[in-house]
């Protein structure tokens, strides 16, 4: 009785400083702006603003803000409704949840770790690098990020879950906590896609629960039995995403067909060299930035990062199979972190992007895993937890470094610059932080940059038009969007532009011939059938 008193002590304990430790780190982000995907996910969308709940599983992630992604993430799309109900705009409300479900994840990862390895020093340890880890804040600190902590929350929860129902299954007894993990399988994939592998990470950690006695054959056997209900789940969400849920392209988000996304062993290449770019993160998380420039490898030898790489890959495997009975840890995490990763790999789903920090959300905790655990195995425990202390305290200076990079639109995008001055989406997001600050002169030169960039972006365009209608140049506002529709025809925002500025200048010929080729966009908007009606009953000018 005694000793279950202390271990729930300990354990309060340990929550405690997890909770104080999350709140700390990242309570200067609390006051920091919205901005980029907010926009469509949150603030503009009218699907969030009004709980269409409907809309949130029939539809994509930012149809409610009238555009087209490949992503489907209702319970997502419910937490941030659930959150606009509450707060509206205020950005403290979004922000308190963010750190409150990563600081609840670190939580879920303790008690899970210390489940599976009896080693409650481990977990602990695990767990506080997981929670300050600086590449983390890509998914707190960021409003948008909310889809890695939820996820990730119910991945834990759904894994433990899973283990607690082998424990009845050995006691024999009923036990609820089967469909409690396929119930959180189902929720962690509807807040982000990359949640799909997570039947591989039960198998994972069941395989590594089962007894040890068992042989690796009775083992597969049994985590068979156990998840195969999973795995069947995947097939079914996989078949949606294949045909009613395919909104672009699901299995392509890049959406053409390229060097990248047509030819394998460049993507095996380029993921070679990008992982390398990882594990330099794990390790030595400085100079953080969003949008990261990641050249495409064509061979093998294209690199020296690529070569490192495919050696870091070769060496996991050979540990990772090699160790299964000696050190499991090992096995453990390396396969957990190959499993959480490989839905940003690219090797059989090109997506968005090669590289970003917040996809070493999850991932980084096999590999920590392992380095704790050779730590305590090793090294003197005093002197272990002192260089861990420096380490997380490191961790921590530049995790609250970076909140404030996040801080608001014009710092955060100047701030990734300096990484990228190349990136049109950067110099273009830029010039519409600067007009929305009513700095007109500072955003026509981003929008100028960003058509240097790109001159066949329609949208850099259409964006500098505007910015010559606050600044009073009407005819350099017309030519920017007209060839915002001459570059992309389908590009409906400019049309209402080029319609008022005609309509100023009384040319109602040439705004009747804008509204008829904006109406084969939208055939079935009565405002401008009406608006149509009116201006031919205008006075020619």
């Amino acid at each position: 009785m005694k000793l279950q008193i202390l271990k729930q002590n300990k354990n309060t304990l340990i929550i405690l400083a997890i909770v104080i430790i999350g709140f700390t780190l990242y309570a200067n982000s609390f006051n920091n702006q919205m901005f980029w995907d907010d926009d469509d996910n949150i603030l503009n969308n009218e699907f969030v603003h009004n709980f269409q709940v409907n809309k949130f599983f029939s539809e994509n992630l930012i149809a409610g803000a009238g555009l087209v992604s490949n992503y489907w993430r209702p319970a997502l799309l419910i937490a941030y409704s659930l959150e606009w109900q509450l707060w509206g705009d205020s950005v403290l409300g979004y922000h308190l949840v963010n750190t409150l479900v990563h600081i609840l994840t670190a939580i879920a990862l303790f008690y899970l770790l210390e489940k599976l390895f009896k080693n409650k020093l481990l977990a602990f340890l695990t767990s506080l690098v997981f929670l300050v880890h600086p590449v983390q804040t890509e998914a707190v600190t960021y409003v948008s990020g909310l889809g890695d902590p939820l996820s990730s929350l119910f991945t834990i929860l759904g894994i433990y879950f899973y283990l607690k129902f082998r424990d009845s299954q050995a006691a024999k007894t009923n036990s609820w906590y089967y469909m409690s993990s396929l119930g959180t399988y189902v929720l962690a994939v509807m807040s982000k896609d990359s949640a799909v592998v997570m039947p591989a990470l039960i198998a994972l950690a069941d395989f590594f629960y089962l007894p040890q006695n068992l042989s690796v054959k009775q083992k597969l056997k049994l985590v068979f039995v156990g998840t195969w209900p999973f795995f069947a789940l995947f097939g079914v969400y996989t078949l949606l995403r294949a045909t009613a849920l395919n909104f672009q392209n699901t299995f392509n988000l890049y959406n053409e067909q390229n060097q990248f996304t047509s030819n394998f062993t460049t993507r095996l290449f380029t993921f070679f060299g990008v992982l390398t770019g990882y594990f330099s993160l794990l390790f030595f998380p400085v100079n953080l930035h969003f949008e990261k420039n990641i050249a495409l490898q064509m061979s093998l030898l294209g690199s020296p990062e690529t070569i490192i790489g495919a050696l870091i890959a070769i060496a996991l495997t050979i540990l990772a199979f090699s160790q299964i009975r000696r050190n499991p840890i090992i096995s453990f995490g390396i396969f957990w972190f190959g499993f959480r990763l490989f839905p940003h790999s690219n090797l059989i789903v090109p997506t968005s992007g090669l590289m970003h920090e917040h996809w070493l959300y999850l991932p980084l905790i096999g590999i920590y895993l392992i380095i704790i655990w050779l730590g305590l195995k090793f090294v003197n425990k005093k002197i272990l937890i002192g260089t861990v202390v420096v380490l997380l305290l490191f961790f921590g200076n530049q995790t609250i470094t970076r909140n404030q990079d996040w801080q608001d639109p014009i710092t955060f995008y100047n701030q990734t610059l300096k990484y990228t001055p190349n990136n049109y989406r950067v110099v273009n997001n830029l010039g519409m932080s600067y007009a929305a600050a009513k700095q007109q002169d500072l955003a026509e030169q981003s929008y100028l940059k960003a058509i240097e960039l790109d001159p066949n972006n329609a949208v850099a365009h259409h964006n500098l038009g505007n910015t010559y209608v606050e600044t009073g140049q009407t005819e350099q506002a017309l030519q920017q969007f007209k060839k915002a529709i001459e570059l992309q025809p389908d590009f409906i925002f400019s049309y209402p532009s080029l319609i008022n500025l005609s309509l100023e200048r009384r040319d109602y010929a040439t705004a009747l011939n804008y509204l008829a080729a904006y109406q084969k966009y939208r055939p079935n908007d009565p405002q401008i059938s009406d608006l149509i009606q009116y201006i031919e009953k205008l006075p020619a000018k």
